[in-house]
């Protein structure tokens, strides 16, 4: 009888267990999420901070909502909106005094590290990550950051943002900050190329599929939609997500990932179809929406990027930069009126909350820039014009290199901000 008894305990008690190891819901390419990882900020945040970073940046929808209980001062994250899968039970500091403190993560009020004086070397200390959006050279045209405007120069995006970031390089230096980049050529991060690739690709167009009764060759339609796919998970998510492991190593302050944005163009595109003026905005991290908490890596990095505290830093720095942008090119703020993937967020017009790869799984506050249209009226002559020292006459005006200023954008914008304050966010 008591054989029986204790048979039934540890059936019970395995049974228990299954929800902890059931197969998480991923999203594509995503490693399985660790999350023990989190036992870190175990008591480190108060119930009304969490709930308040929730519903004003990370989830303003309430979606995250229905994937938890809380129950006092203990957050319970389940896979399911049933409460069924357990993934993970978060205990909340009941008030600031018994709030445990932040080990190594990004705080705030940090003095300034360094010898020579903070007028001359105001980022010293401060290690800082740039991030150039996209692959460029022969991926160019595959990434669909590739277009030519009759004889002009073509205008190949990831060497827009390769411009930008040598110079930023140089004047965050002069600044006193160690630079470190994500990359500075114009090959992949990533080891993985569209055909390693092609598994991926087929289980995301049949995932209600047995994946091995699948024919190994399907008709021509379906085989070129495989190849895309393949290719937009090569340049849009193993890059980012090789990308993503450096920043893990390189352990930086601040990542900047730079990026030039665009209107729609047609496949040919003519000067007739610049668009009148270019628009601004930065993304800080957060907005998650139903559909991406559906998936449980996600549900992790919210809540890593939430109990690092990323947050404050991101909308800081991101406030200065575009503050710096409207000072010198004074082009109006994107709207998002239409397009419920942004969320307006802080102070400024400019800034937006998206959940964006790159600024979800990189380890750091990250600002996350785009800068002027390259296919707008205000812009374009400017960008085939290529970099420069100095000024050239462009349509009658004398200006610097686009790129120049860009970097000077950037650059000023990071230094008001440590400037503006005690200290700047440093990691200990």
């Amino acid at each position: 009888m008591q054989k029986g008894i204790f048979l039934a305990i540890v059936f019970f008690f395995f049974q228990s267990l299954i929800p902890l190891f059931a197969v998480q819901k991923l999203s594509p390419l995503a490693p399985s999420p660790d999350w023990s990882r989190l036992d870190q900020f175990q008591e480190t945040i108060t119930r009304d901070e969490f709930v308040q970073l929730i519903n004003t940046l990370y989830s303003p929808s309430g979606s995250f909502w229905r994937y938890t209980i809380i129950n006092g001062n203990e957050v319970t994250i389940y896979s399911d909106t049933e409460h069924n899968e357990l993934l993970y039970r978060l205990r909340l500091a009941p008030d600031p005094e018994s709030q445990v403190p932040l080990k190594a993560n990004w705080v705030s009020n940090i003095k300034t590290k360094g010898e020579e004086p903070i007028e001359t070397k105001p980022l010293k200390g401060l290690i800082i990550c740039l991030d150039p959006g996209h692959i460029g050279g022969k991926w160019a045209k595959m990434e669909e950051r590739f277009f030519q405007i009759g004889s002009d120069p073509p205008v190949i995006e990831a060497e827009l943002n390769m411009n930008v970031c040598k110079r930023a390089a140089k004047l965050l230096e002069d600044a006193g900050a160690k630079v470190v980049w994500t990359k500075k050529d114009y090959e992949p991060v990533t080891e993985l190329r569209p055909a390693n690739l092609r598994k991926d690709a087929i289980a995301l167009l049949f995932p209600f599929e047995n994946q091995d009764n699948l024919p190994y060759r399907f008709s021509d339609e379906i085989e070129k939609k495989i190849s895309l796919t393949a290719e937009r998970l090569f340049y849009r998510n193993a890059e980012i997500r090789a990308r993503a492991e450096l920043v893990d190593r390189l352990r930086p302050d601040i990542t900047i990932c730079v990026h030039f944005n665009a209107d729609k163009w047609s496949e040919h595109p003519t000067r007739e179809e610049l668009v009148p003026k270019s628009k601004l905005v930065v993304f800080v991290n957060g907005n998650y929406s139903e559909e991406e908490l559906v998936f449980d890596d996600q549900k992790w990095d919210m809540l890593y990027k939430l109990l690092s505290r990323t947050a404050l830093p991101e909308l800081e720095i991101s406030e200065a930069v575009a503050k710096e942008m409207e000072v010198v090119w004074n082009f109006p703020p994107e709207t998002y009126t239409n397009w419920s993937a942004a969320y307006k967020v802080g102070k400024s017009p400019y800034i937006f909350a998206r959940n964006l790869l790159a600024n979800r799984i990189y380890h750091s506050p990250v600002v996350f820039i785009e800068g002027p249209y390259m296919n707008s009226v205000d812009s374009y002559d400017r960008i085939i014009a290529g970099d420069y020292d100095g000024n050239k006459n462009i349509n009658g005006k004398s200006v610097k290199s686009i790129f120049v200023e860009y970097a000077e954008i950037i650059t000023q914008g990071v230094i008001s901000w440590a400037t503006s304050k005690q200290g700047i966010v440093v990691q200990e």
